[in-house]
């Protein structure tokens, strides 16, 4: 019963967390209550982010390591441009202790940003995605 009532006050949190400059405050001109809007044309009522726990396993399923650290954030100006209005993101310890920062968009389970070292060596066979990045080409 407590852990429903968690999960449903976390993502009764997300559209207020929405609305938060990067440093946690509220713009002058704006009051924590429902967003109306996200980017693009889709409304508050249609946003629906995949599962914390399936794109969690899904970074599993990519890299080699031990999940270390998850959060939900804003997204950069060019994950923007590229549709994300909300951005998961994994750190993980790779088997040669180095420290991956995964951000994946929480709307399609997108890849958006990998950083750290080791990220080949830590790649699983099958791991990497086949043609299906359609960002990859356009740079």
């Amino acid at each position: 019963m407590k852990r429903h009532v968690l999960i449903i006050a976390c993502l009764a949190a997300i559209p207020g967390a929405l609305l938060l400059r990067p440093s946690g405050d509220l713009a002058p001109h704006q009051v924590a209550g429902p967003v109306t809007a996200l980017s693009g044309s889709a409304s508050a009522q249609d946003f629906r982010p995949l599962p914390f726990h399936a794109m969690a396993k899904r970074v599993g399923q990519r890299y080699r390591g031990r999940l270390i650290g998850a959060d939900i954030t804003h997204p950069t100006p060019r994950e923007r441009e590229l549709g994300a209005a909300l951005i998961y993101e994994f750190r993980i310890i790779t088997p040669q202790q180095n420290l991956l920062k995964i951000r994946m968009d929480a709307r399609d389970g997108r890849f958006l940003e990998i950083a750290g070292r080791g990220q080949t060596k830590a790649l699983r066979k099958g791991g990497a995605m086949k043609n299906t990045d359609k960002y990859r080409d356009a740079n």
